[in-house]
């Protein structure tokens, strides 16, 4: 549920305890920051800047922030984070190292599952050559893991909903 806030803009020039021409130039140039119509307007917040279209923790390295929206429109592109995991043993798949995390094998490889209930990450595991890869309990798409290409670039998808994670054999690439 939104919570609403509205403002009373003073009037310029009234009484002696009105807020003044200053404060009243600065609520205008905020409404229009906020609606969006004067671009070359920024606020800055606790590390926040808000331009009517955009809001950007400035000290995100540090202090990572979650933003809820209700609605989120994406004008251009939107670049996935591409992770390398190690090359052998055990592998966790974490989505918040990347969204596409590759596997070049030189040993046997376990997959740990490290989802969150709708998460979702797409693996990238190449150089099977004769190692195995053991993969953590889940239900695949198709009813059974997939055998890997020995030689090919492999591309698998996994998801986690209700606590179960899933997995999808999209193939394999030369």
């Amino acid at each position: 549920m939104a919570t609403n806030y509205n403002f009373t803009l003073p009037t310029v020039g009234g009484s002696a305890n009105t807020w003044g021409t200053s404060l009243n130039a600065n609520w205008t140039l905020l409404t229009d920051i906020l609606d969006g119509s004067h671009a070359t307007l920024v606020v800055n917040i606790d590390n926040y800047t808000a331009d009517g279209l955009t809001i950007t923790n400035n000290d995100a390295v540090d202090n990572p922030t979650t933003i809820t929206c209700e609605t989120i429109t994406i004008q251009g592109k939107v670049t996935e984070e591409i992770y390398a995991l190690g090359t052998s043993g055990t592998q966790n798949v974490d989505p918040d190292n990347g969204t596409i995390q590759t596997i070049s094998m030189t040993g046997s490889v376990t997959i740990g599952d490290d989802l969150n209930n709708g998460e979702f990450a797409t693996l990238r595991i190449t150089s099977v050559g004769t190692d195995s890869v053991s993969w953590p309990s889940m239900q695949w798409i198709g009813g059974a893991e997939p055998t890997l290409d020995a030689s090919a670039t492999n591309w698998v998808h996994l998801w986690k909903v209700g606590g179960t994670l899933y997995g999808s054999y999209i193939g394999a690439s030369s």
